[in-house]
């Protein structure tokens, strides 16, 4: 019985993640480059390999011992959460300094934290000339920055972007937009303020095959139908569950009083 308990509770845990990870989907479905998260769902013999085994085990070691609680083992859990690197719809918004990366590749902003990769195009100038990310105002960065650590400033008469990332101030080239790729995309996380930073040691490369296209945003590639739909998924399995462990609770603490009176 408290297998079953173990069970339904820990699938009450995974739904719960669940619901987590797709409000925060649906929160952001309106976020410029936001990128949509799941979650991979696996037993703990799966990700302790326990299910790929060969039998006879060797006695009294931990594999062994492993496989003897495979109730337990086999229960449900959050392995890891991935993103979903798909592109958004491009939308055109007009503006003159909103910019989306037709083909692969990532803006580089400067963070707090250091250097930080976004899909997020929607730019504009601060009060001291520098091109920065408009929601978060971190400094874009170009090439000239990863020479001499020199921002990009639009201060003249005409400051005009072309598709090939140059920067051009009153017709002279000053800059090019800093567009960054990865070779193993998983190697990436996402922060809070809609940026990628990389782990494992990923290291960026410069990608050349892209184009700027001005006046057009990459939106969120959250489907909202899709969202909603794996929510409601998502209450009912967490309210069955829940039932499972009332019905699970009454058993056994009928059982419990029906044993203490024989004892009395």
């Amino acid at each position: 019985m408290f297998n079953g308990v173990y069970t339904a509770a820990s699938g009450m845990i995974t739904q719960m993640n669940r619901v987590n990870n797709i409000t925060n989907n649906i929160s952001n479905v309106n976020t410029p480059g936001f990128k949509r998260e799941g979650i991979n769902i696996k037993s703990w013999s799966r990700i302790s390999g326990f299910s790929n085994l060969k039998l006879p085990l060797e006695p009294d070691t931990d594999k062994s011992k492993g496989f003897i609680n495979e109730t337990i083992n086999s229960v449900a859990h959050m392995d890891k959460s991935y993103i979903d690197f798909s592109k958004g719809p491009f939308k055109r918004t007009g503006n003159d300094l909103d910019f989306s990366i037709e083909g692969s590749g990532f803006f580089a902003v400067l963070t707090p934290n250091g250097v930080a990769y976004t899909k997020d195009g929607e730019f504009s100038i601060n009060k001291d000339g520098v091109l920065v990310q408009r929601g978060t105002g971190y400094p874009v960065l170009g090439e000239n920055y990863f020479k001499n650590s020199k921002l990009i400033k639009l201060t003249g008469l005409k400051n005009t972007i072309e598709p090939d990332g140059a920067v051009k101030v009153d017709g002279a080239n000053v800059d090019t937009i800093a567009i960054r790729n990865f070779n193993n995309y998983s190697n990436l996380i996402h922060n809070a303020d809609n940026t990628f930073s990389t782990t494992n040691n990923e290291q960026p490369v410069v990608e050349k095959n892209f184009k700027l296209d001005r006046g057009y945003l990459e939106t969120s590639n959250v489907k909202i139908v899709r969202e909603m739909v794996s929510l409601i998924e998502a209450q009912r399995s967490f309210d069955r569950y829940q039932k499972v462990i009332d019905a699970l609770g009454n058993d056994l603490a009928s059982d419990v009083i029906e044993k203490v009176s024989r004892v009395t």
